[in-house]
């Protein structure tokens, strides 16, 4: 029993050191932190058996423990910065925004009500649709300008902003991706994003990261990227971003693990409880920028936690 709870564990780790391309194992990798519980019920399960057992039992056996333990401390490792390590404090200069409508259905009520209520200056929405965006009128006070393109289904993504629009690009990425200038009092490259599921389509959600991942480097900073990514931290490409010097606000401001997805909002797709299993959507900076915090929301009629990250400038 104590090997059998080790395989699903031993690949995921796997999954996370050589970057499968298949789209399961694609999908499979966003559940790598689940590998923790794997690793530690083999450990349980081994000492248990040891306990009941007269007899030494297999000398194989006695490698359960140690990879168990070797499993435990690296996932650890791996997930350690969510939690521990120095991060600003203080007033932000910042506040963005990301939410996926699901397919428009969201209730935008909520949405503007999280946007008003934590000083939102940047929001950006994926899957919306031109009901959806019809819906923000209301908000024109708030977010007097806005960029992108509402479109049917999950292809729409719009950024609303307090301060003025510009250079405003289309990048080409299946669902919708924004490049633009925001021209706050310390103006800003804002991306907006929404990529292919990798499930649907690991090709096509690998390309659309090579393309956000490209047009990320080639800016000139400060830059600010929020979206549906459809990748934990555990894909590639995100570990690609980090590499470039991007930050994951999350992470960055030690906000321990917070899942995106499924949201409790869309009742036909939530989980018992209220469980949330994947963290999909993110808000990334560059070093121009130091999170001070981040925070979840429940939209009704969503299947994605709306996102919140309050930035300081450097």
């Amino acid at each position: 029993m104590a090997a059998a709870a080790l395989v699903p564990s031993l690949a995921l780790t796997a999954c996370r050191i050589f970057t499968p391309s298949a789209r399961v194992l694609v999908m499979a990798t966003a559940f790598v932190p689940f590998a923790l519980v794997g690793y530690a019920l083999a450990a349980v399960a081994w000492w248990v058996a040891r306990r009941l057992r007269d007899q030494p039992g297999r000398r194989w056996a006695h490698a359960v423990p140690v990879v168990a333990l070797a499993g435990l401390v690296l996932h650890a490792a791996w997930l350690a910065p969510l939690y521990v390590g120095g991060h600003s404090s203080g007033h932000a200069d910042l506040v963005v925004m990301t939410s996926n409508l699901r397919l428009g259905h969201a209730d935008m009520t909520a949405v503007g009500r999280v946007a008003v209520a934590q000083g939102v200056d940047v929001l950006v929405l994926e899957e919306a649709t031109a009901s959806a965006t019809a819906s923000m009128v209301g908000l024109h006070g708030r977010f007097p300008y806005s960029a992108g393109q509402p479109a049917p289904g999950a292809f729409g993504t719009v950024v609303y902003s307090r301060w003025p629009l510009e250079d405003v690009t289309q990048l080409p990425v299946s669902k919708g991706g924004w490049k633009m200038r925001v021209h706050a009092p310390r103006p800003f490259w804002l991306v907006g994003v929404h990529t292919s599921q990798p499930l649907v389509d690991a090709p096509k959600w690998r390309q659309d990261h090579d393309v956000l991942n490209s047009a990320l480097a080639d800016l000139d900073g400060p830059v600010v990227a929020a979206g549906d990514f459809n990748a934990t931290l555990d894909h590639r490409p995100m570990r690609d971003l980090l590499g470039l010097g991007f930050s994951d606000a999350a992470r960055q401001a030690n906000s321990g693990w917070q899942p995106t997805w499924p949201g409790a909002g869309d009742a036909a797709g939530a989980l018992p409880f209220g469980l949330r299993l994947l963290t999909l959507d993110h808000v990334l900076v560059d070093k121009d920028y130091s999170a001070i915090s981040t925070s979840t929301y429940e939209i009704p009629r969503s299947d994605h936690r709306a996102l919140v990250a309050r930035l300081a400038a450097r």
